[in-house]
């Protein structure tokens, strides 16, 4: 029996890879013969470059560059030097993982030191820039970013401004132009959120980045005031606060599906067309996971080869939502084995390891 396991991480818990390693070392103890080929994904965000490192090599670039709120942090990017391609994960720079709980907040963040690793790759000589842009602790819809290259915003009064999310709303004039015309940027993100508005950065997002209601309606002011520059209703503008339409105005970037882009990378559907079973999932799946997200696009490719998919997650929520060709009793969660959540979170290995075991002896 050949079965292909390719979760994405469980936040806070397990990476993607030893999710896998933990559900693999469960179904060999109850059926030693299963041929299993491990496939760690990640959508976009946290994980993404070790998964392209471990499918093309490169070597890590480490640099000096600010944190969200200016100070000095070490920052890696991958360079593939065969191929002229840096690939920059902006949540290692400018992500909200690198601020406590206290200093969250999207008025004073920025993403500068993201522009900062963009020029240390150009530096080298990049012909291609993958930017990665989930788990962003800031909505300065890239002016930071862009600060970092050259350009400069300027108030009414030909100040110039912080490039930080509370200034948005008083810039009238932008000077500065694309860093490298000969670098082609491209970026990776599941958001299609506008990038203003009820369903904009700010009020979908920066509640989680340490807003009140208060301050988010001063930053959605701020992201209509920069939308007479950028575009604003392309679809992942409000990707990490605005960073997806600052990268189309400022890089010249093309938007794609980070989901789409990473499964075609990893060759996801000649792997699944090897396997009996395909086992997939991440620390939560709700209404969220069937809107254009990396396990839906799992399942949606293994439906299309008439495999049968069994997902694994940390929590299972909003069973009504899920497709109408699956099961809910082919959803293992961790949380329905475990004692509580902070047991969940702390044991996962070992619960994805009963699981395993158990998915063993259901289906092979």
């Amino acid at each position: 029996m050949n079965i292909l396991i390719c979760p994405d991480k469980f936040k806070s818990s397990l990476t993607a890879q030893e999710a896998a390693e933990a559900l693999a070392k469960g179904i060999l103890a109850k059926r030693k013969k299963s041929v299993i080929q491990i496939v760690p994904l990640a959508d976009g965000g946290e994980g993404t470059l070790e998964m392209i490192h471990t499918i093309h090599g490169g070597t890590w670039q480490t640099h000096t560059v600010n944190d969200p709120l200016g100070r000095p942090i070490q920052a890696a990017f991958l360079w593939l030097a065969d191929q002229k391609t840096a690939y920059i994960e902006m949540a290692r720079c400018s992500g909200l993982q690198l601020l406590s709980k206290k200093e969250q907040n999207p008025l004073k963040t920025n993403t500068f030191g993201t522009g900062q690793l963009i020029n240390h790759a150009i530096s080298q000589g990049a012909e291609t820039i993958v930017l990665t842009i989930g788990g962003s602790a800031t909505n300065d819809a890239g002016i930071g970013m862009a600060a970092a290259l050259g350009y400069q915003f300027l108030d009414k009064n030909g100040n110039v401004l912080e490039p930080i999310g509370e200034n948005l709303v008083h810039i009238t004039q932008i000077k500065g132009q694309t860093p490298s015309p000969k670098t082609q940027f491209v970026v990776l993100t599941d958001v299609d959120n506008p990038l203003h508005g009820l369903q904009g950065a700010a009020h979908i997002f920066a509640k989680q980045k340490g807003a009140n209601m208060t301050l988010i309606k001063q930053l959605d002011k701020g992201l209509i005031n920069i939308a007479k520059w950028l575009p604003a209703q392309i679809p992942g503008a409000g990707a990490a606060g605005g960073l997806g339409a600052g990268a189309v105005y400022f890089l010249g970037a093309k938007i794609v599906s980070g989901a789409e882009w990473l499964l075609n990378k990893v060759h996801l559907d000649r792997a699944i067309r090897k396997a009996d079973y395909i086992i997939t999932g991440e620390g939560k799946i709700d209404q969220q996971t069937w809107s254009g997200k990396l396990v839906a696009n799992v399942v949606g490719r293994a439906d299309k080869q008439l495999k049968q998919t069994i997902l694994v997650c940390g929590t299972f929520e909003d069973e009504e939502k899920i497709p109408l060709f699956m099961d809910a009793n082919d959803i293992y969660s961790v949380l329905s084995e475990s004692k509580s959540t902070a047991d969940a979170m702390t044991n996962a290995a070992s619960y994805l390891e009963v699981i395993g075991e158990k998915i063993a002896l259901k289906y092979l």
